[in-house]
């Protein structure tokens, strides 16, 4: 099963071990309880190595799309693991356009 993830992202790593490539993804997102944390909770989040080619120009602090698929981790538990970049729509052109001077 694919979820999509709308994720502020910081920064995204790719590190080769050994000759296996791994890629993890900075991001944050609002805080589930604003009593508890201020801002943001940053989360590090596993994800595919053609994560790190799709986001492509990224600037700290962009919202970006992800698809993901939860992976069983320690302790009988799971937790996301992104698997691609939803491309963003192109946006259509300004409908008010001024009309040109004569």
């Amino acid at each position: 099963m694919d979820l999509q993830m709308n994720l502020t992202v910081y920064g995204v790593n790719k590190v080769t071990v050994d000759r296996d490539t791994y890629c993890s993804v900075f991001c944050g997102q609002p805080a589930s309880d604003p009593a508890a944390t201020k801002g943001s909770e940053v989360m590090k989040l596993s994800a595919d190595p053609v994560v790190f080619d799709q986001v492509g120009d990224l600037k700290p602090g962009d919202d970006v799309e992800f698809t993901a698929i939860l992976k069983r981790a320690a302790g009988g538990k799971s937790q996301p693991f992104l698997t691609g970049v939803i491309p963003k729509k192109a946006q259509p052109a300004s409908q008010t356009t001024k009309p040109a001077d004569k």
